[in-house]
């Protein structure tokens, strides 16, 4: 039993140091991956290289660095008491400089054999353009190895590593590495003799950005990578990888060749604020499964500079969403001041994340005075804008969510930042309330909806019997009134009826001004291009139908959605329409393209046109749907007048209001509306003529 417990020792330490000597002869032992991060990913990392592990993935990627980081890995390489250790810490200079160093040591250690294998890089990357890096790494490395208290020779030797990072796009990226592109080597003190520790290598990949939050990568050398990567909020990370051989190997005992069999990688990360720790599990096709377990650290001098006194939110009303991307107080505002006391240049910009595809700056290199007065510093004031996408589109109710304020500046040399989180609201479309004026209630026509031109076509193209002689002249290129006509009554067949909201009538969404101080320049130059102004972002909100809705479900609407789609449908058809704004309610009129003289033809009325910018009007009164048309022209001549009188009226321009409120509607699929017979729409239009008839002849 003796010798049994004496060889097994020995042929344990004797297949050890066969092992590492392969390894070392090999030129393995100097490449073993770092990183439990790029390990849990499959090795698939040169095109991602983002963290403190780029120094031994591309050194190039360290560019992408904003802050000084420290990372750390332990190992014990195949359960066999060979300990792998890994230290770096990076420093960004500037931001197209960044330096790094890194200490890897390869060691095992017991009575008869230590072995010590410690290489150092010094790593250097440059950003040359915005999307294109370059890094280098170079080396320093030292082995030892002791057996029974004996040294086989201790040896030294340099070598160098060359990266390339690429981003031809925000979510694509390339990388290429070259390692040890000298072949490196170590010259032992004791024999002079020179033998290569790590072999040339050259490794390809390239990563894509999926999401913000996942990322797919491949890397090719004489492998092949294929990795990915998920974060679930800032707190949790998963990762998967494979790595399958290209290259096939000889069998020692026949002719065959054959390939390593495929292995796969797993690994997660726990974050907490700035401190990161990093898993991996490794399932090696030869050898004992491996766990890696790796820490970062990211830190930074940041002296604040900026003082963000205050940020001043308000409900995005997402049915104007377009028009936030204008910078408006109304959006939001940012109230900050300088606590240096030189000049420096700020930038500012906003995200809301999965509501907008990218950050919007609202401010690039504006200069801000530096406090050198040792008083409170003048504060200066920076209206917000987003740039959403159409995913609020899909919002099926109101939504609290976050947006990111970034605040950056130059600070020796590096640009700083500050990042604030606040709640913001986004309210759904079809939400609105308006200030001082209904401009944006244009936003809402739409006469190039499908489903608003083909049903305004179809009522206004039904035939139209005229008894009287002298009507019979609005068949005669002057139809704008018949064609109004046909599509009032088609609406009153249609069962669309008039009926204030119960909880929001339009008066009480329809606010006064807004209280401002309107000497200052500042407000004065918001004023003057205030697309948002007319918006009311404190609400109460009332739901507003859009013409579509309104028109497929033949219900009932408050004024302003009556108007809507009464608008919409003359404009599908070509007819030129204002909004009458009367203060407690809202009206359309629409041009009548009849002069003067027609009109005395006719023998209509004077009396029924609003002449406006020397073009004859015919006003609607929308709450009179389920009457006749005559009836609320009527009404709209009187409800008009009424308010001139008070001068409480104002005027919309509905193709005016267009070019700086756009027309939206979220997305639906378009559905047929059958529109009312046609001898229905007919009988009705023949009893107004008639009543048309009866007016001229009083």
């Amino acid at each position: 039993m003796k010798p049994k417990l004496i060889c097994a020792p020995s042929i344990h330490l004797a297949l050890l140091i066969v092992l590492v000597l392969v390894l070392i002869n090999e030129g393995s032992i100097g490449q073993v991956p770092i990183g439990a991060r790029p390990l849990g990913m499959g090795e698939s990392f040169v095109a991602i290289a983002d963290d403190a592990n780029a120094i031994s993935w591309n050194p190039a990627g360290l560019v992408q660095l904003r802050q000084q980081a420290i990372n750390g890995m332990y190992t014990d390489l195949y359960g066999i008491g060979l300990v792998h250790s890994y230290l770096s810490y990076i420093l960004p200079l500037t931001d197209q400089h960044v330096i790094g160093i890194d200490w890897s040591s390869l060691g095992f250690e017991d009575e008869e054999l230590n072995l010590r294998d410690n290489r150092m890089n010094l790593s250097y990357g440059i950003r040359l353009v915005r999307q294109l890096s370059l890094g280098a790494n170079f080396r320093y490395v030292s082995i030892d190895t002791i057996l029974d208290g004996e040294s086989l020779g201790p040896a030294t030797g340099l070598g160098i590593d060359l990266g390339i990072y690429l981003e031809p796009i925000s979510s694509l990226s390339f990388g290429i590495f070259g390692k040890d592109l000298t072949n490196t080597k170590v010259k032992f003190e004791t024999t002079k003799r020179e033998d290569i520790v790590a072999y040339r290598q050259f490794r390809l990949g390239a990563s894509y950005q999926l999401t913000d939050s996942s990322i797919i990568a491949c890397d090719l050398d004489d492998y092949l990578h294929l990795g990915a990567e998920q974060w679930f909020g800032s707190l949790l990370a998963l990762r998967g990888g494979i790595i399958g051989s290209l290259i096939s190997l000889d069998s020692p005992n026949s002719e065959e060749t054959f390939r390593e069999p495929i292995s796969f990688s797993l690994g997660g990360s726990l974050k907490y604020g700035s401190l990161q720790f990093d898993y991996a599990y490794l399932n090696s096709p030869t050898l004992s499964n491996t766990h890696r377990f790796s820490m970062a650290f990211g830190f930074d001098y940041n002296p604040t500079l900026i003082d963000i006194s205050s940020i001043q939110l308000r409900d995005v009303l997402t049915s104007f969403y377009l028009q936030y991307e204008t910078p408006n107080p109304l959006s939001g505002e940012l109230i900050l001041s300088s606590k240096h006391d030189k000049d420096m240049a700020i930038s500012v910009s906003v995200f809301v994340p999965g509501y907008m595809d990218n950050s919007t700056v609202v401010l690039e290199n504006k200069t801000l005075l530096g406090n050198t007065s040792g008083q409170a510093a003048e504060k200066v004031r920076i209206p917000l804008a987003l740039v959403l996408n159409q995913n609020v589109q899909e919002l099926k109710g109101d939504l609290e969510t976050e947006v990111e304020i970034t605040v950056s500046y130059q600070y020796f040399g590096r640009t700083r930042e500050i990042k604030r989180v606040e709640p913001i609201t986004l309210r759904r479309m079809g939400k609105v309330a308006y200030r001082e004026r209904l401009d944006p209630m244009v936003a809402f026509i739409d006469p190039d909806d499908t489903m608003i031109r083909s049903f305004a076509q179809a009522v206004s193209s039904t035939p139209v019997k005229i008894d009287s002689t002298h009507l019979d002249g609005l068949h005669q290129g002057n139809d704008s009134l018949l064609r109004a006509m046909q599509i009032f009554e088609a609406l009153n067949a249609h069962g669309i009826r008039y009926e204030p909201h119960s909880e929001t009538p339009f008066q009480s969404i329809y606010a006064k001004e807004y209280i401002v101080d309107v000497t200052t320049k500042y407000t004065q130059n918001l004023l003057d291009a205030a697309d948002l102004w007319y918006i009311d972002s404190d609400g109460p909100f009332k739901e507003a139908k859009y013409p579509r809705d309104f028109l497929r479900t033949s219900g009932i609407g408050d004024c302003d959605d009556g108007t809507v789609l009464l608008t919409s449908l003359l404009e599908a058809v070509g007819i030129r329409t204002k909004l009458v704004d009367v203060g407690n309610s809202v009206f359309v009129m629409f041009d009548s393209r009849l002069t003067e003289k027609d009109i005395e033809t006719l023998k209509i009325s004077s009396g029924l046109f609003i002449k406006d910018n020397d073009r004859l009007w015919v006003p609607v009164e929308v709450t009179h749907y389920g009457k006749s048309f005559m009836d609320a022209w009527q009404a709209g001549i009187n409800k008009f007048s009424s308010a001139a009188l008070q001068d409480t009226l104002k005027l919309v321009d509905v193709h005016t209001a267009w070019d700086t409120y756009q027309r939206m509607h979220p997305s639906t699929k378009p559905t047929p509306i059958e529109p009312p017979p046609a001898e229905e729409i007919a009988m009705r239009v023949h009893q107004n003529l008639i009543e048309l008839e009866e007016l001229g002849e009083n």
